[in-house]
């Protein structure tokens, strides 16, 4: 049995398209693309996610972006820069935990030449840079308190002034905010201002983790093999089902991320077609469901659909209830319902044949 690729055209897979410049540093870039970015997904959450960012991105409102690391924030970020009237121009990001204390707001608001030790030469800021298209502040939590307030001006004056200079500048940048932390507490804390958290809040988008939809991880696997199969000299076509029930079964804490890493080093590391469960040693840790799912005896090859169904059929036999295996699955009762109709009548009808219970006598 094996899990196959679907044939895809390598030029539409999203890669960043970085435009250096000479303030460009590694915590920080400057992109542009022509493309809007790619979401793998089945899931009815990321689906309705995906269309309030389409509503969302031609006003002007702040956006905070929430959920666990590596669950695919700054990629809605893009969604939205995209689907914007901001789209032709630039979309900045910073990465505000990479940078210290001491520099992150010359890297936000930019710097005159003398204005403190090291500045041999006048810099242009983030806000700068992003004027006229979509600056994302990744991890806004990590901007030390003093700095924030600075934020808040910029937010609603829109103008700020470099450090070292009293000449403010006008800046027209929509701001996209990324955290992995639960700002309210933060704010508790008295890590993060209440009012900045306000400003940024106009619109609040929390992206799943990827073990709230599980019905992804096969497509976003192919996915990943077919970028980074060329990384070894022979042809990858995909997973055992073997593996896959493993991938099926990990709780990613990672997120997509982990998914992402994982499959990178199993394109590298197989000696075979098809990857086997033994090149995913991270998940061997894994601890074993106490019933494992009974997979199914025929998995994907060129048909995406089959792989849904083989999955809504395992995780049906395995829960035993629509209702926990559409919260599993991440879709919709409705949804769920409506797919099961299909496949009775793809079997004749025989329901108990699609649960692999034996026919009745």
């Amino acid at each position: 049995m094996k899990f196959s690729i679907p044939k895809t055209d390598d030029s539409r897979l999203p890669e960043p398209n970085a435009i250096s410049d000479s303030n460009s540093n590694m915590h920080t870039s400057k992109t542009q693309t022509s493309q809007p970015p790619m979401l793998i997904t089945q899931s009815s959450k990321i689906r309705v996610l995906k269309k309030l960012s389409t509503r969302v991105a031609n006003s002007s409102a702040s956006v905070l972006l929430s959920g666990e690391s590596g669950t695919g924030k700054e990629l809605f970020a893009q969604l939205i820069h995209h689907a914007s009237q901001r789209s032709a121009n630039a979309f900045v990001r910073v990465n505000c935990a990479a940078l210290p204390e001491s520099l992150i707001e010359s890297e936000l608001f930019g710097h005159e030449k003398g204005s403190f030790t090291d500045a041999v030469q006048a810099r242009v800021g983030r806000f700068e840079l992003a004027n006229g298209g979509t600056l994302l502040l990744d991890e806004v939590t990590e901007i030390p308190l003093a700095t924030q307030a600075k934020l808040l001006r910029v937010l609603e004056e829109s103008e700020f002034e470099r450090v070292g200079s009293n000449e403010p500048i006008q800046t027209d940048v929509r701001v996209i905010a990324t955290s992995n932390r639960d700002l309210l507490q933060e704010v508790e804390k008295g890590n993060f201002r209440l009012d900045l958290y306000h400003r940024l809040n106009v619109v609040a988008i929390e992206i799943p983790a990827l073990r709230e939809r599980l019905i992804d991880v096969p497509l976003l696997a192919m996915h990943f093999v077919n970028r980074f199969q060329h990384e070894n000299d022979i042809r990858i076509q995909g997973f055992t089902a073997t593996a896959m029930q493993a991938l099926s079964q990990h709780d990613w804490p990672g997120n997509v991320r982990e998914l992402r890493n994982l499959v990178h080093r199993a394109c590298i590391l197989t000696t075979q077609s098809l990857i086997d469960v033994d090149c995913l040693d991270s998940l061997k840790s894994s601890s074993a469901p106490s019933q494992p799912v009974s997979m199914p005896d025929q998995w994907l090859h060129t048909k995406l659909a089959d792989i849904e169904k083989q999955i809504i059929i395992a995780a049906l036999q395995k829960y035993g209830s629509k209702r926990v295996v559409a919260e599993k699955l991440g879709v919709s009762t409705r949804t769920l319902t409506n797919k099961l109709r299909i496949y009775r009548e793809q079997s004749d009808g025989d329901g108990d044949e699609l649960l692999g219970r034996p026919k009745a006598a």
